[in-house]
């Protein structure tokens, strides 16, 4: 039986969850962003110049959404030790490519550093150093489909959430390393395997929505591991 402490924590992750995937639409849907690098640096300044306040906006919610998925996948990892007792690990790659993620706060601040650059003056070719590396999201595919394969194996090993959100993990993971191979490519959004990351995060998003519900629904004790 899990005790009071643990099913706050269930709470909380899923609760965070449910925030990661908001936001995430949100940047996607509602916030304007640099242009991309086939533009000239001088269309991508004045663009930059022009919807500053909305990129800006961006960013924090880019921080945001990095601090959900963090919070998220902690009390996910933490759920996943309680199901696998003391036979599995599972929860140790888990955490570690949760942890991983952290390094999207460095595109957020290579943005912000690229937009306070250009509103105080700065131009030309020089600005080339502060311009993130693209495409979007490709700096936490890695650490996403570590975080993916733990939880989805170790869901799978231990019972924890239902077969297909376990099968679904591992598939995701597949996709953020094939499409983490679109930086590759000349191509701006990543090319054919950038196809792989657009996918992952397609997917990631119905993911953490049936985790959150089955974190708030079902024990993480059903089986032994």
């Amino acid at each position: 039986m899990e005790n009071r402490s643990d099913r706050t924590l269930d709470r909380v992750g899923a609760a965070s969850g449910i925030a990661a995937v908001i936001l995430l639409l949100a940047l996607i849907m509602a916030t304007p962003a640099l242009r991309p690098p086939n533009h000239s640096i001088t269309e991508i300044t004045r663009s930059t110049q022009q919807n500053a306040d909305g990129i800006l906006r961006g960013a924090y919610m880019g921080m945001l959404f990095s601090g959900a998925l963090l919070l998220f996948g902690a009390a996910l990892a933490a759920r996943l030790r309680r199901a696998e007792g003391l036979a599995g690990g599972w929860w140790l790659v888990a955490l570690a490519g949760i942890a991983g993620t952290a390094v999207g706060i460095v595109s957020n601040a290579l943005v912000i550093t690229f937009v306070r650059a250009v509103g105080h003056g700065a131009a030309g070719d020089a600005l080339w150093l502060g311009y993130p590396s693209g495409p979007d999201g490709v700096l936490i595919a890695v650490p996403l489909a570590v975080f993916l394969l733990g939880a989805g194996l170790g869901a799978r090993a231990s019972g924890m959430f239902p077969r297909w959100l376990a099968w679904l993990a591992v598939a995701l993971a597949a996709m953020f390393i094939v499409g983490a191979g679109g930086v590759m490519g000349d191509e701006v959004d990543g090319g054919i395997l950038g196809a792989g990351l657009v996918l992952g995060y397609a997917g990631l998003l119905v993911w953490i929505v049936g985790s959150s519900v089955s974190m708030l629904r079902r024990p993480a004790s059903l089986r032994p591991a």
